[in-house]
């Protein structure tokens, strides 16, 4: 993959940390070598974040899942592109599985930095079957996010009249940024369940969407050239027996 690592910067114009979307890859294949290892479902447990989600269909906590001991998929992935926010705190992988039965399909993994561990856990994973196999590029795809050009965080410090007691000048806890720019419009019908998310620094956003006839719509967006590009457009065909 060649792609450099780019230096997030702060508010106030000192480097952060660095954004590699090979880290991501990385991740991505180490989750993949533990699936057949530990099993499917204890690989997940093992890399997933706080709060993360699987699309099946439905859209469920995977928190949840795990502990019902529901039977996932021992589909490892093959990665073939990564996408990264400018301040690396979140990412995208893109890539195929392969099933030993023979079938395979497609998949997308949102992944979130650790804040203090500094590794990444998934956040969000959808993946669908698709026939034929899609195609191994030559060569991994890893893209950075421009860093949108702003002023100095407004909460860099505690605003003037807050109360803390005993801790004067404390920093209320920083909030992530407002998305670098808009987003295309959302065609969902009515009826679906859809959620969108982005990174810390608003570089970089996604949304999934499971519509009423069981069909699924993963899309990426990173800002790049002044706009939130699209990155990433993965469609599933409707479920059989789905009421559309």
């Amino acid at each position: 993959m060649t792609t450099m690592p780019a230096a997030a910067q702060s508010g106030g114009g000192r480097l952060r940390v660095s954004a590699n979307p090979s880290a991501l890859i990385a991740a991505d294949i180490a989750m993949a070598q533990a699936i057949p290892a530990k099993g499917s479902n204890a690989a997940l447990a093992a890399t997933m974040a706080e709060g993360a989600e699987i699309v099946l269909p439905p859209r469920l906590s995977a928190d949840a899942v795990l502990r019902r001991k529901m039977a996932l998929p021992a589909r490892p992935h093959r990665p073939d592109a990564a996408w990264i926010a400018c301040d690396g705190t979140t990412g995208l992988t893109r890539g195929a599985w392969q099933g030993a039965d023979g079938s395979a399909g497609w998949y997308a993994t949102v992944w979130q930095r650790h804040p203090k561990k500094g590794t990444y856990q998934w956040r969000l994973m959808v993946e669908a079957a698709q026939s034929p196999a899609p195609a191994a590029p030559e060569f991994l795809l890893g893209l950075v996010a421009d860093c949108p050009a702003r002023p100095a965080r407004p909460d860099a410090v505690a605003p003037e009249g807050r109360a803390d007691r005993g801790k004067p000048g404390k920093a209320p806890p920083p909030q992530p940024r407002p998305l670098a720019g808009p987003l295309p419009r959302d065609d969902a019908p009515a009826g679906s369940d859809m959620r969108d998310g982005q990174s810390f620094d608003g570089s970089l956003a996604w949304r999934v969407g499971v519509w009423p006839d069981g069909s699924r719509h993963m899309r990426g967006f990173i800002w790049k050239d002044g706009s939130m590009t699209e990155i990433l457009h993965l469609d599933a065909a409707p479920l059989a027996g789905a009421q559309g």
